[in-house]
């Protein structure tokens, strides 16, 4: 496969129309709180169906990319983070907007979340394909290893309590198992008579009814509530001048550097990203006191690392099968349903499918920032819609996404029930995305673990093997306990402290 027929793929007219559709969605699904790039993602997997492999991928990742940016919009304007990824944005972004310097304050936003978005592509096009040849080697064990350590820390790495991590995870690994066997294909597992169940639960219903529809509840409750009126001086173009550019260079590339590691870590994503480039950089900064009170370096920090996080988490996804955050939990799964297969066979059996990919991410960088810097008091203007209008638009589309998938209402039911159950889980503290992520990964691990067993005629025999499998395998189950230690420590040290 030529890379001439990759970038005709890519920069042929409809595949950059999807592109800025993405991107102009995933902006809007960003910045205005309350939603978030997964629930953009999940509204267009019942669409993907019709389309060309190469007109989905752009349309993914350029909601993938506008999604990670487009929080900082309500962040600086409003102090409200559209997404986790740009909770840290706010410290900065707010003061300076409160001193007259919104536009400022979105032109550092903007271009800092391009040279982030930019600098991980770069990565992503050195090293998911290094990776993949490596892993070429990989046998049934291997996969199974890395998978499940993948799991594993993508669970416990997540903020918040660990062990409720563990106990959603579990139960989206259980939710592979029902339905018909893998393997043998004739087993008919917990479907306890209903036919509907024998080929499982779909992707799309999941993320659909644990992620977007618990949103649109628990804001409900404040669908009558009045938005604040936004002003923001006009500008043609929100960009920085060379003189700011050549200021703030350091820290766009540290902020770069740490997003693409933080990216490649399973389970962390943006919203850590964001918070360890601020810390990061107020640690670097020769005037650290400034922080908090509108510093241009406050903003383009935390700005660079998440947008970093994309073409980073995108490595392990394109080059293991492994996604490195929710957000391509939701990406592998669409490849999944277009029969595409991630990981390193993906370069051997569809390699037009994994540069396209590639290039994807690279190009929607550019056209976010273009379309960012052009539409910002749009997008301000946005986030003063009232919600007794978003909230129901997004509600259909949801429930005729659900529909759209097999045209069966039975998919409707059970993603009402995964509502009721993601409702309980975010207003409990038990976070969803490792139900994702146990989703996506169990099906792969169980698969694998058979393949495994069968091959070397026993677990036992598994487990004796020198291989990179059985390392990860071990990783996987002292991992647990070492963060729990770690936990368990800390909020003794705390309580000792407050004490």
């Amino acid at each position: 496969m030529n890379w001439s027929t990759i970038f005709m793929n890519v920069f042929n007219p409809l595949s950059l129309v999807c592109m800025c559709i993405g991107v102009v969605m995933g902006t809007i699904f960003g910045c205005i709180p309350g939603l978030s790039t997964p629930i953009a993602l999940a509204l267009v997997l019942p669409m993907i169906f019709k389309m060309d492999t190469s007109l989905a991928i752009c349309l993914m990742m350029g909601i993938y990319c506008g999604g990670v940016s487009g929080g900082l919009v309500s962040a600086i304007m409003l102090k409200i983070p559209g997404s986790s990824a740009a909770v840290a944005t706010t410290f900065d972004g707010y003061p300076m907007a409160q001193k007259g310097e919104g536009a400022k304050a979105m032109s550092i936003g903007v271009f800092a979340s391009f040279v982030g978005g930019t600098f991980s592509s770069l990565m992503l096009m050195i090293f998911a394909t290094t990776l993949a040849k490596l892993a070429l080697g990989f046998g049934p064990w291997e996969y199974f290893g890395t998978a499940l350590m993948a799991l594993i820390l993508a669970t416990f790495l997540m903020k918040g309590d660990p062990l409720k991590g563990m106990i959603t995870m579990l139960i989206g690994v259980l939710m592979t198992t029902v339905g018909l066997s893998p393997i043998d294909g004739v087993a008919t597992r917990f479907s306890f008579g209903n036919i509907s169940l024998k080929n499982g639960f779909d992707m799309v219903a999941l993320v659909i009814g644990v992620f977007a529809m618990p949103e649109i509840v628990k804001n409900a409750g404040s669908i009558l509530k009045l938005k604040p009126e936004i002003k923001l001086e006009k500008k043609r173009f929100y960009t920085l001048p060379l003189k700011d550019i050549k200021e703030l260079a350091g820290t766009l590339i540290r902020g770069s550097i740490l997003g693409t590691i933080v990216g490649i870590l399973p389970g962390l994503g943006g919203g850590p990203a964001c918070l360890m480039g601020y810390a990061m950089e107020k640690r670097f900064s020769k005037n650290p006191d400034s922080f908090g009170t509108g510093n241009p370096h406050g903003i383009a920090a935390p700005e660079s690392a998440n947008n970093a996080t994309v073409g980073g988490a995108l490595i392990p996804m394109l080059a293991l099968g492994v996604p490195g955050d929710t957000n391509t939990s939701i990406i592998l799964g669409a490849f999944t349903l277009l029969g595409i297969s991630t990981g390193p066979i993906m370069l051997q059996n569809n390699p037009e499918v994994f540069r396209t990919t590639i290039l994807a991410v690279f190009v929607a960088n550019f056209v976010m920032f273009a379309l960012q810097s052009v539409s910002i008091p749009w997008l301000v203007k946005m986030l003063s819609v009232p919600n007794t209008y978003l909230l129901p638009i997004i509600t259909v589309f949801c429930v005729t996404g659900c529909i759209s998938l097999n045209n069966n209402v039975f998919e409707v039911y059970y993603m009402l029930v995964l509502v009721f159950i993601g409702y309980l889980f975010e207003n409990n503290g038990y976070p969803v995305a490792p139900l994702i992520i146990g989703f996506v990964l169990g099906g792969i691990i169980e698969t694998n673990l058979r393949r495994s067993i069968t091959y070397y005629g026993s677990f036992q025999s598994c487990l004796t093997r020198v291989s990179i499998g059985t390392l990860f395998f071990w990783i996987s189950i002292i991992a647990p306990v070492i963060f729990i230690a770690m936990k368990i420590w800390k909020n003794n040290y705390r309580r000792g402290k407050s004490e």
